[in-house]
């Protein structure tokens, strides 16, 4: 996704936070894509060194929110049988240290709560993974979780508020899941 080549991503984390407010629900999500970078690149010592270029960090954090925004565009994602539009509210680029950054968006998107029963569903390509991925998602109370269906290895609390979703290298990410909640 990015003008520099020397970036290999390897992990991808999510934090979904699920809440009803009145007869809507609302749902934000933190993904962050954390990235090795190989620093062979012929012009530039290191990403870090290439962001410092003012016009370099805008276009980046352009590029990285316009690519994200068009895969979410992509995905059909449907609350209660009624398709939802995710839309990017904030994108970053940081360092956890020289070789290792990441790129962290906020998505913001939200629904109509049903009585009884309401179901969050996302279609997407089946693929298979390259890199470890994680996700978390929180249902805020007095929402609990009451099925889910997934081609991932996940947990689900106590509690039927949090799941656990854990996916590694070479895993085939099916193109539906489901999260069947009240």
């Amino acid at each position: 996704m990015s003008e520099y080549q020397n970036l290999k991503p390897i992990y991808a984390s999510s934090a979904m936070r699920i809440s009803k407010i009145g007869t809507k629900l609302k749902f934000s999500n933190m993904i962050t894509y954390d990235y090795f970078d190989i620093e062979k690149d012929n012009i530039w010592k290191n990403y870090k060194e290439f962001l410092k270029k003012p016009s370099n960090y805008e276009s980046e954090l352009q590029l990285y929110w316009s690519n994200l925004q068009s895969i979410l565009d992509d995905e059909i994602n449907k609350i209660n049988e009624e398709e939802v539009f995710l839309k990017i509210i904030h994108c970053t680029i940081q360092f956890r240290d020289i070789c290792h950054p990441y790129v962290q968006w906020i998505i913001e998107f939200e629904g109509n709560s049903v009585e009884g029963q309401n179901i969050y569903e996302n279609y997407v390509d089946d693929e298979i993974l390259e890199y470890p991925i994680y996700s978390l998602y929180v249902f805020e109370k007095p929402l609990a979780v009451t099925k889910i269906f997934t081609s991932l290895q996940y947990n689900l609390s106590g509690s039927n508020r949090i799941i656990e979703y854990f996916g590694e290298p070479n895993n085939k990410l099916d193109g539906y899941e489901a999260i069947f909640f009240q």
